[in-house]
């Protein structure tokens, strides 16, 4: 009889996490796996059947707010209740850590796993991609390089819209990607700001994060990030359904709808998340 396991993971099994992100078409670098386990290290698991690994799952404590994705089982060892197990072992972690919200994007066909381990939905989360199109250059004094020194009070701005401080991520995506990220200022006060990254095809757009009574900033940094990245270049972005002026930007730049996932989750409501702010999300592992 064989027999399951769950270990934590390792730096050894990055290879194996990207084959299996590269077999369902993530579109995530080796190097965003090993971003994304750097961030919680005690928090990601592997399953192991006979000491085989078959599947994972990462998460991720912002302290109040926890967040849990890369969750794949090989397809050979799927309907066995190993995504449930993993689920679990990373829910219990979280818990551990005192987090009061757990949060997670599911895809539609699988979002009933989720939802008998007790996650709500709450919105839709929609996939855009661009792959040409023009685009008018806009001057703007406000939109600047970001720079690493900036990146504390760039997450303390962050945090009034995500709802917790997740400095981890945007460090760790600012060290990947400094050409990549753009803040916008009034003043001292930041208005609003955006990161990229190369992903396996193209690239992913996010965060994207500005008050949201000034859509114009949310339209400069995006002109600013897609002449950064090029204009025929594809370029991956998920956007709450709740932010129509996020969408509607989207559409104004020739972005398309492709796909939408959930947004769900497990516990207290967070009400100190403002989606109104939030154009465009990091990704679907972290939030």
């Amino acid at each position: 009889m064989e027999h399951f396991s769950i270990r934590p993971f390792k730096d050894g099994d990055i290879d194996f996490a990207y084959k299996l992100d590269t077999m369902e078409r993530w579109n995530h670098t080796r190097n965003d796996i090993k971003r994304a386990f750097s961030f919680e290290p005690n928090g990601c698991f592997i399953g192991e059947i006979s000491g085989k690994p078959v599947g994972h799952v990462f998460s991720v404590n912002y302290g109040r707010l926890g967040w849990i994705g890369f969750l794949i089982v090989e397809a050979g060892y799927r309907r066995r209740g190993i995504g449930t197990l993993l689920m679990k072992r990373a829910i219990d972690h979280l818990l551990s850590c005192k987090t009061k919200t757990i949060k997670l994007e599911a895809v539609p066909i699988i979002a009933n796993l989720y939802r008998k381990l007790g996650f709500v939905d709450e919105f839709d989360s929609l996939r855009f991609i661009r792959t040409d199109g023009k685009i008018t250059p806009m001057l703007s004094h406000c939109v600047k390089p970001l720079k690493k020194r900036e990146i504390t009070q760039l997450a303390k701005f962050d945090s009034e819209y995500f709802g917790a401080n997740r400095i981890r991520v945007l460090k760790g995506l600012y060290q990947d990607n400094p050409q990549l990220s753009f803040v916008s200022y009034s003043g001292s006060r930041i208005l609003g700001y955006i990161m990229c990254s190369k992903a396996e095809s193209g690239y992913r757009m996010g965060p994207w994060v500005c008050i949201p009574q000034n859509s114009q900033v949310a339209r400069e940094l995006l002109i600013k990030c897609v002449e950064k990245i090029g204009l025929y270049e594809e370029i991956y972005v998920g956007v709450p359904a709740l932010n129509k002026t996020a969408t509607r930007i989207l559409h104004d730049f020739d972005f398309m709808q492709y796909s939408k996932s959930i947004r769900m989750y497990l516990g207290k409501k967070l009400e100190t998340e403002r989606v109104d702010g939030i154009y465009a999300i990091c990704g679907p592992e972290n939030g």
